[in-house]
């Protein structure tokens, strides 16, 4: 039996939204743990804090696109829910690289 086009449609998709929270999901992840590890850590490997303030910024830009991909892997009746909740928690996680950029 085969799909419908609509049901192929929304399993590609799908698909996509899932290779593409990789793709930007690992970047992301990095960059903000560079960002945190400088922040917090001794300071031996990061003396100049460039670390910090490059892994602050790409990991901000990195989380906003996985922000507006990760609903992508939602059916389309629960992807509203899935935006409005992935971009509080990108606010949420942006304040607190923020934070961590100008505590420093």
């Amino acid at each position: 039996m085969r799909d419908s086009p609509s049901t192929a449609v929304a399993r590609g998709v799908r698909i996509a939204g899932i290779v593409l929270t990789a793709v930007f999901g690992i970047p992301f992840v990095l960059f903000a743990w560079m960002a945190l590890s400088s922040r917090f850590g001794s300071g031996e490997g990061d003396p100049h804090g460039y670390a910090l303030i490059f892994g602050t910024f790409l990991a901000l830009v990195a989380g906003i696109a996985l922000a507006l991909v990760v609903p992508l892997i939602f059916r389309s009746g629960l992807r509203a829910r899935a935006y409005s909740v992935s971009l509080i928690v990108y606010v949420v996680i942006a304040v607190a690289l923020v934070a961590a950029l100008l505590t420093a």
